[in-house]
């Protein structure tokens, strides 16, 4: 199943820094999968153009890091997390400084606007599928 899960993405989580007092971020790496459903679909006489999104991350990938819920991740940032507004990119993002240079710089961002833990079936088969713009 891990060789269908062999692109590498960038998650970049937003977290506020209790001692600065400011918006800070963590660059992590995984492994996953990566898809784009860029196109028009025609529904009866309307045409709809659809730009989604969206990933797919293994949850007992041994390659990745350990997974971290939100609310433990907000405490302490230990590795990486899947929370609405973070950000997935398509590859490895070497030098992360700041969300608008990286919208800019990347052609493949996702803005995360939904997590399913899809927990179910063959533990190697379970996995967050994760969709944005």
């Amino acid at each position: 199943m891990e060789d269908l899960f062999d692109k590498d993405i960038t998650i970049i989580n937003k977290y506020f820094d209790k001692e600065t007092k400011t918006m800070m971020y963590k660059v992590s790496y995984v492994k996953g999968f990566w898809s784009s459903n860029d196109g028009i679909s025609i529904n009866g006489t309307q045409l709809t153009k659809n730009d989604g999104l969206s990933a797919r991350i293994l949850i007992n990938d041994s390659r990745n890091a350990k997974y971290q819920v939100p609310k433990e991740f907000e405490k302490e940032q230990k590795t990486w997390t899947l929370q609405n507004d973070d950000y997935l990119v398509k590859g490895i993002v070497k030098d992360f400084t700041a969300i608008a240079k990286l919208l800019e710089d990347c052609q493949e961002v996702m803005k995360i606007t939904n997590v399913s833990k899809k927990d179910y079936g063959s533990k190697d088969m379970w996995h967050f599928a994760i969709t944005g713009a």
